[in-house]
């Protein structure tokens, strides 16, 4: 207990002083993730370490480290941060406690196998991956995974939020800096920044803000992105990507439920993997006017439990080296 203690502690520092590091390197805010006292972060990744339930929470701040570290100019620097970050990833994972790891596959189903994919990415395009998911069925662990595989940036709700927090800030003290330099600004954009967003929910700003965000993005990068209307989105704005959901049958969700939250009963994890489908079905046909997770809306569907986090990964990959447009982008 006390090796594993000390491996706890000794990975909760390297991802302090990795995330520090690549703010150094980048000189900017954008590239720092624990921005708060050294000990006290320190102590929190450990907490986080320890809990098999809090995976996701370092899942999406390491996601946000290397999407950052992957910006960095100079390719020896990048290189040699990223071969950290990837050794990090691997200790981690193998951690009882590491990613929520607890497969999903069933063996019984596990010989289905069929995928297909049109040509679609013209020169100058970029490989966008969005990945939908029911709660339960590793999704968000084959989206990371499949991230690091490709060399891609991952953004789900978590890495988003972030961003779009970090971004804030910094438009804040851009206007603060700009009203100090006492620079003039036209009434109609005075109004136009007063009113941004003004009346709509907190759930409508995130949907413009994620579209938004998901366009730009489309224009300079590679990304696989998790849920968050983006298929949609991206549709909508005539932008080439990949539509993948992933699902599994409820029973095997709720088995991994109960597996990564040790106090919840097989009722209440029943109820909450309920609730989810229904939130995502309600929200999904609000934003999009689509039927979340009918088969016809993406490109293609995967039982996690026929192949398992792994397996799914793999089965993914092959599909894009199907098309040669896309093989290039990714070797």
């Amino acid at each position: 207990m006390e090796f594993y203690d000390e491996k706890i502690k000794a990975l909760a520092i390297e991802i302090y002083e990795l995330d520090a590091e690549v703010y150094k390197k980048l000189g900017s805010s954008l590239g720092r993730v624990f921005g708060g006292e050294k000990d006290i972060c320190i102590r929190n990744i450990m907490e986080d370490l320890h809990s098999r339930q809090n995976s996701s929470r370092i899942r999406s701040e390491l996601a946000l480290i290397s999407n950052m570290a992957r910006t960095i100019p100079d390719h020896d620097t990048r290189h040699d941060i990223m071969v950290r970050y990837n050794n990090i990833v691997e200790e981690i994972a193998e951690l009882p406690t590491g990613f929520a790891d607890g497969d999903i596959l069933d063996p019984k189903i596990a010989d289905l196998n069929t995928v297909n994919l049109k040509d679609r990415f013209k020169t100058g395009d970029h490989l966008i991956i969005c990945i939908g998911r029911s709660c339960g069925c590793g999704g968000n662990e084959i989206g990371f995974a499949l991230a690091d595989k490709l060399r891609m940036n991952f953004y789900d709700v978590s890495v988003m939020n972030e961003v779009f927090r970090q971004k804030d800030g910094e438009e804040a003290a851009q206007a603060t800096a700009t009203f100090q330099k006492k620079e003039r600004m036209g009434i109609k954009k005075r109004i136009k920044a007063f009113k941004k967003y003004h009346g709509l929910s907190s759930e409508d700003v995130l949907f413009f803000d994620t579209s938004k965000f998901l366009v730009e993005k489309a224009k300079q990068e590679d990304f696989i992105v998790m849920g968050r209307f983006a298929d949609a989105i991206l549709t909508n704005n005539h932008i080439p990507h990949i539509s993948i959901f992933i699902t599994a049958p409820e029973k095997r969700r709720i088995q991994r439920f109960l597996e990564i939250n040790k106090n919840v009963t097989p009722n209440q994890a029943k109820k909450w993997i309920e609730s989810e489908d229904k939130r995502h079905l309600k929200t999904y046909k609000f934003y999009t006017g689509r039927k979340w997770s009918k088969a016809s809306n993406y490109d293609i569907c995967i039982n996690s439990a026929s192949y398992g986090i792994k397996g799914s990964i793999e089965l993914i990959i092959r599909m894009l080296q199907l098309d040669d447009r896309v093989k290039q982008l990714i070797e």
